[in-house]
């Protein structure tokens, strides 16, 4: 058995391709650094795996991005440290978006940053404070770019420094600091943008508004399928389906205090990640019900779910796995124990 120094765990993840996701890990043990994994079984039948350690950063988001010919892997770190790389000639560079983070001597104090997502032809991530920030591209190589704030009159002030004490001087410091949380982005187009967490914003023609919701619960991730059709999920089981111009309706059925946390169309149904497990979301019915897999155990949990090349990938902290349209098929980490 290994130390548990070095087990895992799967902190962000998204696809390659249908068999070939690309994680963030962070090392149980040991705060502050984080793992760059890649698995292609397909690729690297005898060795799938592949990784590296990446020192004093914290990932929170990974994607990949479509651009001039070139899929570019993106890793962000909560401080707002991005990775892009990829193509034929290895292209490789890292940024850091200026206004960005908490722990850096030059932080603006907006806070953390918390998504990393392709949208459209353009790449984007959002944190606290409403910060939205969006790559431009430079000339003539593509990450001679740079990071340029897009939220405009949206993001807030940065976060003052703190009084002493705790009394009401403190309190009302605390008011006028209630640092508004984005912690995720899509859109169908990059004139068609939803930036979601606290509240939910949109973006079209040049401009940012708020959108009211018919709940006031969290929303912790976007779905987007098209301009039309928008799925928001959140705390306390929140499934909103709808868009930006026709209003989102409520289609939340749990009753509990289930913490849906992603959501995935694949082959016509509803996937949808949660504290406390895969369900899937029945048109027919109207109900949100669980979602066997037949894997012994059941998925232990799940917190990402991405569909890619006919092939649905839930990717929990510690359980992995996928589904074909036919069968889940469980993989193991080689650093962690076998779930069983």
């Amino acid at each position: 058995m290994k130390s548990k120094d070095l087990f895992r765990s799967y902190q962000a993840g998204c696809l390659i391709e249908g068999v070939m996701p690309l994680f963030g890990e962070s090392l149980d043990e040991f705060e502050g650094n984080s793992v760059i994994t890649t698995y292609a079984p397909n690729l690297r039948p005898t060795d799938p795996w592949r990784k590296q350690l990446v020192e004093d950063w914290v990932i929170v988001s990974v994607c990949t991005w479509m651009t001039h010919g070139i899929i570019f892997r993106c890793i962000l770190d909560s401080e707002g440290k991005v990775n892009i790389y990829g193509g034929p000639q290895k292209l490789d560079k890292l940024f850091q978006i200026s206004d960005a983070g908490v722990m850096r001597e030059d932080a603006l104090g907006l806070g953390y940053v918390n998504r990393i997502r392709a949208i459209g032809n353009a790449l984007y991530v959002c944190g606290q404070s409403r910060q939205v920030y969006r790559f431009e591209p430079g000339t003539p190589e593509v990450l001679d770019g740079n990071w340029l704030d897009f939220a405009g009159p949206m993001r807030q002030a940065p976060i003052s420094d703190p009084p002493e004490g705790d009394g009401e001087e403190f309190d009302r410091w605390l008011d006028a600091n209630d640092a508004i949380d984005f912690v995720d982005i899509d859109g169908s187009s990059e004139n068609d943008i939803y930036a979601v967490g606290d509240e939910c914003w949109h973006y079209h023609n040049g401009r940012w508004r708020q959108l009211q919701l018919p709940t006031d619960e969290f929303i912790n991730a976007i779905k987007v399928i098209s301009a039309s059709e928008v799925f928001l999920v959140g705390h306390n089981g929140t499934l909103l389906y709808g868009n930006a111009r026709a209003g989102f309706t409520d289609l939340s059925s749990i009753d509990d205090n289930q913490n849906l946390t992603s959501a995935e169309v694949f082959e016509g149904k509803l996937y949808l990640a949660s504290n406390l497990g895969l369900f899937v979301y029945d048109p027919q019915i109207k109900k949100i019900e669980p979602c066997p897999t037949s894997l012994q155990p059941e998925l232990q949990d799940t917190h990402i779910l991405e569909a890619k090349d006919g092939t649905l990938w839930s990717f929990g902290f510690k359980d992995l796995a996928y589904f074909d349209g036919h069968v889940w098929t469980r993989v193991d980490h080689p650093d962690n124990p076998p779930i069983r």
